[in-house]
């Protein structure tokens, strides 16, 4: 009842012509004290999701937000980013008047923020931003924000980590040099310690992170996600209840394994010595239609084959489960 109440008085206000007045008191001189009340309220007319602001409110406080954006107190520069974090939260349109507007480099910089309260929504809209077109998302690769992203990912908040890999999930779903930006800078190994070791919250963004990595990817990049350890920490949350992670489990496996012809066997084996087999047939069990069969059509697949099931006969086989590639690595 408050969200609605509030979300009707924007409109209102909105509506009765309040956007003018309480903009043109974002000068130099206004008092510090009162310009914080001033962004609040800013931030709060660019709250509503439905419906958004109109075209003509956004492109009214985007030029006060990018001067806002610039400010060396913390709590201007809360307000501020939390204002372009909801005005990112929209179409490919609205995002992109964000961005003409000028104010990504700056957004950008936020990211290196220590005060929590500033990073929050800086991360956020940088996030939004990359949901956008692979042409918006290359706009906030171009303004570097990957940069400060080792930093993100290790952070101590749980929630900062989220968002981060959530951004790299949206990044990893682009195109195939947005991806080779995220390997150059370093990322993958603490994407999957993310997926290891974060909360579930945190390890379901690194999900789809790595299988989005899997479909947008070049063989060579996912044969270096692979020798990264992804799949031991894939295999692990196969057990979650959240039937919609599993389902994206399975389909990274899955196209790690088509993938990585002629070396599907020895990542078969990896599979199987990290308990992934198992799991992966208890899967065939599933009520849920879409994951029983995807199991059924991997295990049949690729566990079914001659080849896979001679190599596991032969007493000779050696294979080293701390080793996460064939020596010389995998031949995509």
């Amino acid at each position: 009842k408050q969200w609605y109440q509030r979300r009707v008085r924007g409109d209102f206000v909105i509506h009765h012509g309040v956007v003018d007045p309480v903009i043109s008191f974002v000068q130099d001189e206004t008092p510090l004290t009162f310009l914080r009340n001033i962004v609040w309220v800013i931030a709060n007319l660019c709250r509503n999701k439905a419906p958004p602001p109109a075209p003509e409110t956004i492109a009214k406080v985007l030029p006060a937000l990018f001067k806002l954006v610039q400010h060396t107190d913390n709590e201007v520069l809360t307000d501020a980013c939390w204002a372009l974090s909801y005005l990112t939260d929209g179409s490919d349109e609205q995002i992109q008047t964000v961005l003409n507007s000028g104010v990504t480099p700056y957004l950008v910089k936020h990211l290196a923020q220590t005060d929590v309260r500033v990073l929050t929504p800086a991360v956020r809209a940088v996030g939004n931003i990359v949901t956008g077109s692979e042409h918006q998302t290359q706009a906030a690769l171009d303004c570097k924000c990957l940069h400060y992203f080792p930093a993100l990912l290790q952070h101590h908040k749980e929630s900062i980590k989220k968002e981060a890999v959530w951004t790299i999930s949206n990044i990893t779903a682009g195109t195939k040099v947005q991806i080779q930006a995220v390997i150059d800078e370093g990322l993958i190994p603490l994407v999957i310690n993310a997926l290891k070791t974060g909360d579930f919250n945190t390890q379901k963004e690194g999900a789809w992170s790595v299988s989005n990595m899997t479909v947008n990817g070049t063989p060579e990049q996912i044969k270096y996600l692979i020798e990264q350890g992804a799949i031991p920490n894939m295999c692990n949350l196969l057990g979650v209840r959240d039937t919609q992670i599993v389902q994206v489990l399975l389909d990274g496996l899955n196209n790690m394994l088509e993938t990585s012809k002629p070396d599907c066997d020895a990542i078969c084996r990896m599979i199987e010595d990290c308990g992934g087999l198992d799991k992966i047939e208890e899967l065939q069990k599933h009520q849920n239609k879409q994951i029983y069969k995807l199991a059924f059509d991997i295990i049949d697949k690729y566990f079914s084959t001659e080849d896979y099931l001679e190599g596991e006969n032969e007493e000779n086989f050696e294979f080293n489960q701390q080793q996460l590639a064939p020596e010389g690595g995998f031949n995509f």
